[in-house]
């Protein structure tokens, strides 16, 4: 849309030139998961240097599966003990995350400052950019803030929906936690799984159940022609 615009501004002759012409695209930072080592470094330098928002935005992001602004905006009566209670604001959907047993833990440990779990006050939430300047500054100390490695907050999200993926949670499931409109999108974030592990569970299951009557064992085996006799309506065929 913006490029759009641009070329529509200098076909006007409002502007002599694209003002972003030379600018040097970033490189890296695409929308994927972190793979397991950089997670782990993650939270271990927020450890090593006592980082409670940097690691308390990483445990919400990685434990809802929500975006980092709904992270930011989640408070504590949202939250059962179970269960985060969350509006989304890119979409405005109303949805309850359950929260996986490291995130129940994290969040029975920590302190509470105000309305927010991330709180600016006894009132208002910390800036969503105070916020993610907390986690741009463990990414640089990580070596994942620029160039190839690049990794983005955002990426939590499609971590969350990997894990899910690879644990053989289906697609509707999946979009059951992070929100998304659609199959296709919720796909999308879990296009990462490991179809190698997915591949391992497939078969495993096909072995458990291999012991169970199929469609031969049950129609073939019992059936007048399994025995060596005719068939008595050769229409049966058809």
């Amino acid at each position: 849309m913006l490029s759009i615009l641009l070329q529509r501004a200098m076909d006007l002759e409002w502007v002599d030139r694209n003002p972003v012409a030379n600018i040097r695209k970033l490189k890296g930072g695409s929308y994927k998961a972190w793979p397991a080592a950089t997670l782990e470094a993650y939270e271990q330098h927020c450890e090593d240097h006592g980082l409670s928002v940097a690691r308390t935005i990483y445990e919400l992001a990685i434990g809802t599966g929500q975006r980092l602004g709904d992270c930011v905006a989640m408070k504590w009566d949202g939250f059962d003990g179970e269960y985060m209670s969350v509006v989304q604001q890119k979409t405005g959907a109303k949805i309850d995350v359950y929260c996986p047993a490291r995130l129940q833990a994290y969040l029975a440990g920590l302190p509470r400052r105000g309305k927010h779990i991330l709180a600016k006050n006894a009132t208002e939430p910390l800036g969503k950019r105070q916020v993610q300047k907390a986690v741009e500054n463990v990414r640089e100390a990580i070596g994942v803030k620029d160039g190839d490695d690049r990794l983005v907050p955002h990426g939590w999200r499609y971590t969350a929906a990997k894990e899910m993926a690879d644990a053989g949670v289906d697609i509707r499931g999946i979009q059951s936690v992070t929100g998304h409109k659609t199959l296709e999108m919720a796909q999308k974030y879990a296009s990462g799984a490991d179809q190698k592990k997915a591949s391992k569970r497939a078969q495993q299951k096909r072995e458990q159940n291999s012991d169970k009557p199929g469609k031969c064992e049950t129609n073939c085996e019992t059936s007048p022609v399994s025995r060596g006799q005719t068939k008595e309506n050769p229409e049966n065929d058809q």
